[in-house]
């Protein structure tokens, strides 16, 4: 009976209380974002932070649908001592024409208070008519978002496997073509669709395909072995399972694809254009706007957006009168969805002023191609405005006596007072004074006592200077070693493209003294060509960083046994040309 107690206690207290204040919310998901109007769609309405609902959810946007509830679920978990709770409502819905609509958003109610979900996009194609009445029990198929595209904009490459019977051990082979590289975007989904008036079931897997020269290409093939088992030569019951059956290899191939790839215009190209394509847009912040001379104010820009994302450069604050800046390692990040890769890069600074003032940061820009408006776009960010107080200065108090104001404060003479007597007695006579004591009886300790002090500030002194001629000399050491470490690494031969990126803006950094946190091709082209080295050369060492970029986008290595080679030999003629 106490442990029902107890139980009941802790309920109360304990579970009632995080029920209470979990933060609510709600998530609409669909199981594809295309489907064609035979198909029927899973929609999920998922309610965190709440174990029941007032009333069902309330779905905006399904005029044009027909639809079946799929019933609902709850879950509790303590994990960690943490608890969570949701709640989870099905539905099928079944479109009756093409087109594109916008499912939502949901509101449910929760304890007399309502809440909305996101709005999801669904796209109804077509049902396109098939070359032959039947296409088997497997056939794959594959399609691209677009059939033209400029170079590294970024299309979807879509597989599907279509399947009526059991399958296992799935492998995929993609075409391989020099220039082409894809990208899986996200994990395979698996739902059912009809197609051809028959009822399948669908393995949906995406990618992202970005070309990085201009031409035509023809796509070959995709290509997919499994293990097959014909449902037909099976008995029903226990042993109906593919672990108790005879499975046969079968390998399908899906169509061939043409795209066209072309340049970008040379017309309107912003100048210091780093190839970024796509869409982009750009924030920045500035706290705190009101400082004191001293102290430090944070510039936060954040560059987000969807396309080549490994392109977005990094930004450069231009000088300011009367203010240092300080900037911090930029943070990237790539997530890639069902749309293709999406990314973000977040620059900060650190400023701080030297004298009070009204100042006002300017803006910073960023160009980038558009290919849904074939044209270039340059974004920037709002002037900031920086208000500078005088800061606070070094100040004397100076605490006045009591006393009696108008120089009436003269203090009356006083007679001498005995406060107390010495420790060591008083030598009165001359004679004491020869009586030496012990220590001072030793010559040589004696010498080597005052000496020490003297010897412990020169051996400091010429510590200090002899460090700092070390550290004077680092740098010229590091930019005669620069050339040779590199070359050293090459030997050791670098497996990834990314590692030879780093050792090349690692020569850059000792050989001529900067502090470049990354390194583009365009800024190693600008440096080059301020140290006096060729245009040819420069030119040479930016299209390998080009590959190098590239070869990670696409993750292959090959380029980079290659580049083990070359980028020794060329780093020996901007040597020769820099003396």
């Amino acid at each position: 009976m106490k442990k029902m107690i107890l139980l009941l206690v802790f309920s109360i207290f304990i579970l009632v209380p995080c029920q209470t204040l979990a933060e609510v919310s709600v998530t609409l998901s669909l199981d594809r974002q295309e489907a064609t109007p035979s198909d029927s769609i899973r929609m999920t309405i998922k309610v965190s932070g709440a174990r029941s609902c007032d009333s069902s959810p309330v779905i905006k946007g399904l005029d044009s649908f027909q639809v079946s509830p799929g019933g609902s679920s709850s879950r509790v978990e303590i994990v960690n001592g943490k608890f969570s709770s949701s709640v989870d409502y099905t539905y099928y819905i079944q479109p009756s024409r093409p087109g594109t609509f916008q499912l939502g958003p949901a509101e449910v109610k929760v304890k007399g208070k309502v809440f909305q979900s996101n709005i999801s996009t669904l796209t109804i194609l077509k049902v396109a008519s098939s070359e032959s009445p039947d296409r088997g029990p497997i056939f794959l198929s594959v399609a691209l978002s677009s059939k033209k595209a400029y170079v590294e904009e970024q299309i979807s490459y879509t597989l599907k496997l279509y399947l009526k019977i059991s399958v296992s051990d799935i492998s995929l082979q993609l075409p391989e073509l020099d220039h082409l590289a894809f990208k899986q975007l996200e994990k395979p989904r698996e739902y059912q669709g009809v197609y051809d008036g028959s009822t399948y079931r669908i393995i949906e897997v995406p990618y992202g395909l970005m070309a990085l020269k201009a031409g035509n290409y023809g796509i070959k093939p995709s290509r997919m072995s499994m293990t097959a088992y014909d449902s037909r030569r099976s008995r029903r019951g226990f042993f109906d399972d593919p672990f108790f059956r005879a499975g046969r290899p079968v390998t399908i191939a899906s169509q061939a694809l043409e795209l066209r790839v072309i340049p970008l215009p040379e017309k309107g190209k912003p100048k210091g254009f780093s190839g970024l394509v796509g869409s982009f847009k750009i924030e920045a912040t500035l706290t705190p706007s009101k400082i004191k001379v001293g102290e430090s104010a944070t510039l936060t820009v954040r560059v987000s957006g969807r396309g080549n994302v490994n392109r977005i450069p990094d930004l450069k604050l231009p000088s300011l009168d009367h203010i240092k800046v300080y900037a911090d390692e930029p943070v990237f990040e790539v997530r890639p969805d069902f749309k293709g890769l999406a990314g973000f890069k977040t620059m900060k600074w650190a400023i701080v002023p030297e004298q009070q003032g009204d100042y006002e940061i300017p803006p910073l820009s960023l160009s980038f191609f558009d290919p849904d408006t074939d044209e270039y776009r340059i974004i920037q960010t709002p002037k900031q405005p920086l208000i500078i107080l005088p800061g606070k200065e070094k100040m004397i108090m100076v605490e006045a006596r009591p006393g009696k104001q108008n120089g009436a404060n003269k203090s009356a003479k006083q007679g001498v007072k005995e406060l107390g007597h010495d420790i060591l007695p008083l030598h009165t006579s001359v004679r004491n004074l020869e009586a030496r004591s012990s220590i001072m009886s030793g010559g040589l300790f004696l010498s080597l006592t005052l000496m020490l002090p003297f010897v412990l500030y020169l051996s400091t002194f010429l510590g200090l200077r002899l460090k700092r001629r070390s550290v004077r000399a680092m740098p010229v050491h590091r930019a005669k070693r620069a050339a040779k470490n590199l070359a050293r690494q090459c030997r050791q031969g670098r497996e990834d493209a990314d590692s030879l990126s780093l050792c090349i803006r690692d020569y850059f950094n000792d050989r001529f003294g900067l502090t470049l946190a990354s390194l583009t091709p365009e800024d190693a082209a600008d440096v080059l060509a301020s140290k006096g080295v060729g245009p040819g050369t420069a030119q040479k060492l930016r299209a390998i960083l080009i590959e190098l970029e590239n070869t990670v986008y696409t993750g292959q290595t090959r380029t980079a046994d290659r580049m083990n080679d070359e980028i020794p030999k060329l780093i020996k003629e901007i040597e020769r040309e820099i003396r």
